[in-house]
């Protein structure tokens, strides 16, 4: 039992880190100054991952586990969309 609950554990971790790592650069490569990605970077990568890791415990639903990466992927876009707008306000507030 504490074999089959490590082996979850690691999944689910890994999912949340590679989704943070994939989803993260796809949603902001087109949109975002290298000078702002890593900015964004820096002021939500713990946002990131929490948001990789909820979003992991989604793929061990059978049937959401399908559309799951699309889910996922819109997401990360609204999040680091989200987050570029309020990059470039306080830019042009303060």
């Amino acid at each position: 039992m504490s074999l089959w609950l490590l082996g979850a554990l690691f999944s689910l971790l890994l999912t949340a880190y590679l989704n943070q790592r994939l989803f993260r650069y796809d949603a902001l490569v087109e949109h975002a100054s290298a000078s702002e990605f890593k900015l964004i970077l820096e002021r939500s990568s713990d946002q990131l991952y929490l948001l990789g890791l909820i979003l992991a415990m989604l793929h061990f639903v059978p049937v959401l586990n399908l559309i799951t990466p699309i889910y996922t992927g819109l997401v990360y876009i609204h999040f680091g969309l989200a987050e570029l707008q309020r990059l470039r306000l306080q830019a042009l507030s303060g």
